[in-house]
């Protein structure tokens, strides 16, 4: 497969990064996420990727065709202040495993550890598939665990530390 990895800009086509997040999670996270949620989300609705217009990397085929995300920036949350943090990682599911989200992850790393010295993840805790791939990057898991309260029911996520 041939494709590039770009910063997104302005002329950015937020609707097909807006397409990768939803298809992503309809396909990866059935059995991992309440099914309620995953029937009710909406792409508009959901997800604004043009607020991390800066902090944006994809994938585009030679036809333009956006396939994979990844977003990254400071840390979010208040007790890993200082931290870098890969907020999302995502290709379409008919374009995984081919390597697309490993170019597209270490170029965020490359990114981060400009002006990191430590990145922090969250990943779904039964995502074994997910957290094995983070750990071929050096992740490792902390005992720090988070649920996350949603509407439809609670997510449980493993912090992943590289130091």
């Amino acid at each position: 497969m041939d494709y590039q990895i770009v910063k997104t800009n302005r002329q950015t086509d937020f609707d097909s990064v807006r397409q990768v997040y939803y298809q992503t999670w309809s396909y990866s996270y059935v059995g991992l996420v309440p099914q309620a949620l995953l029937d009710n989300l909406n792409p508009k609705a959901t997800w604004h990727p043009e607020t991390r217009i800066d902090n944006t990397l994809v994938a585009l085929t030679k036809d333009q065709k956006i396939v994979g995300v990844c977003t990254y920036g400071p840390a979010r949350r208040q007790e890993y202040a200082g931290f870098g943090e890969i907020y999302s990682l995502y290709v379409l599911p008919q374009f995984q495993h081919q390597g697309i989200g490993q170019k597209l992850f270490q170029a965020a790393l490359n990114t981060l550890t400009k002006d990191f010295t430590e990145i922090y993840l969250l990943v779904l805790k039964d995502n074994l598939i997910a957290r094995a791939f983070y750990e071929l990057f050096g992740f490792e898991a902390s005992d720090d665990c988070i649920a996350d309260q949603t509407e439809y029911g609670i997510l449980h996520e493993v912090v992943y530390i590289k130091n």
